[in-house]
């Protein structure tokens, strides 16, 4: 157990309770975030919500409903006479020829605070993305007692609380209803620059602010006033804007069946989630999503050559799989995928390929195709199906993509997987002079780089607690030593048993 640290910058803190098996829970998202603990307790529970608010808050991608947010700022919802379009515009014109920047009036500051602190424009976003990407109609069933009220509490923001740039929301949901609120630092620590500023002033009036001391009647106080809102929320929720991609643990299955998956399922849902027929099951949106990433794939007219990442794609297939994934698309353009070992002229269809091909595949076309800098990468149990030398090199290999700057965040039951995290951290405190010969030394990985977090199951539901590496033994303090001595100990008397001879 540690003491816990304040939030890095462009890390961000997830606080949960009553969260599906989940009790209690606060974890900071770092660079390679790790969850361990024994099956049931919740960690794919809470890797999917990591996935389901990067998706609500991808501004990249166009998800966070800009439109709710323009109808909360229209000037029909703001104070009788627009006073406060008034004032703004007042402020307009003295960022246009003040040095420094003049606060805003007090009027402004406090309207702009409320509609961040009160995004009922962001709600149903987040509403929708928790109901798609698990799989459900309703969020009470996520719930851990939805019959108390407000069940379940998910808080999620950047920064320290009550710190000079943080921004805290907090989602609760349960039977009757669903709410989201937040608290954000003075706005003033996240306003633009005077340049910026003055962008935003000329953005919104033809007539060029910078030549009079005046604006003029053309200039839109509301649109000024949507694109203050609009930075002040991307500033202070930056570090979950990041695309997240998510690898479901049964991957190796749709790698080997997708085309089968794909014909009877794509033609009865949508592609929004693929809400099905009656006659077809429901998908969760992970999964949803895994498919029509693949589907998408074929459709490229050539692979997306994003380095340093697409080469580490190829990386990975050198340290681990001794051959390369292929991707040919056939005239649909739906994608056809095999592999090819290394010094074969033909390939081989996933379907005859070992288990560990058919897991590792989805990352190497991942890793060519999609994830880039600044990605989010979530991998349930990526040591399945591989020996356990294989784990540790496809540990050093996530460890090279964070070196990369793709963030990493898996689920994982393998004790040789966290030993060689464990190892990389370790070495980190060495001298480089002194790495020389150490397999990892180039993907040395800092302690506050890596956060693994122990799921322990208890009567009211699982707690989840951070852990360090253990500066002796190199290892996080997980329950498999008390499996381990549980076995010795039953080895131990069957020995003595057999020892002792036949009983009379």
């Amino acid at each position: 157990m540690t003491n816990r640290q304040p939030v890095r910058q462009n890390d961000y803190r997830i606080d949960i309770e009553d969260f599906g098996p989940i009790q209690r829970a606060s974890v900071d998202v770092r660079p390679f975030t790790v969850f361990i603990g024994p099956s049931n307790t919740g960690k794919s529970y809470l890797a999917i919500l990591i996935y389901a608010l990067h998706r609500s808050l991808d501004v990249g991608h166009g998800r966070v409903p800009w439109r709710a947010l323009d109808a909360r700022i229209a000037p029909s919802t703001i104070t009788p006479g627009n006073k406060l379009l008034k004032d703004l515009k007042t402020w307009a014109t003295r960022v246009s020829g003040e040095q420094p920047v003049p606060s805003p009036p007090p009027n402004v500051t406090a309207y702009i605070d409320e509609v961040l602190r009160n995004p009922k424009w962001l709600e149903s976003a987040i509403t929708d993305e928790l109901r798609r990407c698990f799989g459900v109609d309703r969020l009470d069933v996520l719930a851990r007692r939805p019959d108390t009220g407000l069940g379940a509490r998910v808080g999620f923001g950047a920064g320290d609380e009550g710190g000079p740039e943080s921004a805290r929301y907090e989602f609760r949901f349960g039977l009757d209803d669903h709410r989201l609120s937040g608290h954000v630092a003075p706005i003033s620590s996240r306003l633009p620059d005077a340049a910026r500023l003055k962008e935003m002033v000329a953005e919104c009036t033809d007539w060029n602010p910078f030549d009079d001391d005046t604006l003029d009647d053309d200039f839109d106080s509301t649109s000024f006033l949507r694109l203050i809102v609009v930075h002040l929320f991307r500033a202070f929720t930056a570090p979950m804007h990041r695309p997240a991609y998510y690898l479901p643990a049964d991957r190796t299955g749709v790698m080997h069946s997708h085309q089968v998956v794909v014909s009877t399922l794509v033609q009865s849902a949508t592609t929004a989630g693929l809400r099905p027929s009656t006659n077809v099951p429901m998908l969760s949106g992970v999964l949803a999503d895994f498919l029509n990433q693949l589907i998408a794939m074929g459709g490229e007219q050539r692979p997306a050559r994003r380095k340093p990442v697409a080469k580490l794609a190829s990386g990975l297939e050198r340290a681990v799989l001794n051959g390369s994934v292929q991707l040919t698309r056939k005239g649909t353009g739906y994608p056809h995928f095999t592999y090819r070992p290394d010094g074969w002229k033909d390939d081989l269809p996933l379907m005859r390929t070992s288990s560990m091909v058919s897991e590792l595949a989805p990352v190497v076309l991942y890793l060519r195709h999609l994830v880039q800098r600044g990605s989010v990468l979530i991998i349930e149990e990526p040591e399945s199906h591989l020996h356990p030398a294989m784990q540790a090199a496809f540990a050093r290999e996530l460890a090279r993509l964070v070196r990369a700057g793709v963030r990493i965040v898996i689920t994982t039951h393998s004790e040789w997987f966290l030993e060689q995290i464990g190892n990389l951290v370790r070495l980190f405190s060495l001298p480089e002079n002194q790495r020389a010969g150490i397999t990892g030394a180039d993907v040395a990985l800092s302690p506050e780089e890596v956060g693994a977090w122990l799921f322990k199951p208890g009567p009211e539901g699982s707690v989840v607690e951070e852990v360090e590496v253990d500066p002796e033994t190199g290892l996080f303090p997980t329950d498999y030593d008390e499996v381990s001595q549980s076995l010795y100990n039953e080895g131990a008397d069957i020995f003595n048993r057999l020892q002792e001879g036949p009983r009379e």
